[in-house]
């Protein structure tokens, strides 16, 4: 019986540490992922759109984020810059030409990775009366495209790598916490013992 009761504290000290150690180490392993678009990839739109939303199952940071919404003629038709609330990122656009529209987006995770992708969709919206939002780029200019990645990064957070460094050092910490908490109950079981 007393063997028993001077085996549950070093294990219940076990226990506790890992849970400590663990814990904290799990936002790290989740980066923001895009839930659905609106539109969608390769949906046809019917009605004037003045804003491509992208729903996201975290939430993004704002000042990281791009969004560059392209025409069939190359023009860029996105207005302003996308504005982040809760886990939503809007981007607004001008009136869209009919046909594909092409859309890049990248942001960066409340962790610090950054995330990025693409679709087209088809307007098949009434024209738009007004004049072309944009002039086309000159002909020896290719299409607009997001920035670079290492631009991004470097800008979102330099001492946040994406989340792989953190982990491996989470774990290291709680190996450590895990030897030095069975350590610590040996040597207390070993003094208790007559």
């Amino acid at each position: 019986m007393r063997l028993h009761v001077t085996l549950r504290a070093p294990l219940a000290a076990t226990a506790a540490a890992l849970l400590v150690m663990l814990l904290p180490a799990q936002p790290a392993w989740a980066h923001a992922k895009l839930v659905k678009s609106d539109p969608a990839g390769g949906a046809t739109v019917s009605a004037p759109l003045t804003a491509v939303t992208f729903t996201f199952n975290e939430m993004v940071k704002q000042q990281f984020s791009t969004v560059v919404v392209t025409g069939a003629d190359g023009a860029s038709y996105s207005d302003g810059t996308p504005k982040s609330v809760d886990k939503t990122l809007t981007q607004p656009v001008k009136p869209l030409p009919g046909g594909a529209i092409k859309v890049v987006w990248r942001t960066v995770s409340v962790d610090g990775h950054p995330i990025e992708g693409q679709f087209t969709f088809t307007n098949a919206a009434p024209a738009p009366t007004s004049a072309a939002p944009s002039s086309p780029p000159p002909a020896t200019s290719t299409a607009p495209a997001a920035p670079s990645s290492t631009a991004l990064t470097a800008a979102a957070d330099p001492t946040v790598d994406d989340g792989d460094d953190r982990t491996v050092l989470w774990l290291a910490l709680g190996g450590i916490a895990v030897v030095l908490a069975l350590a610590g109950g040996t040597l207390w079981w070993r003094r208790r013992t007559p």
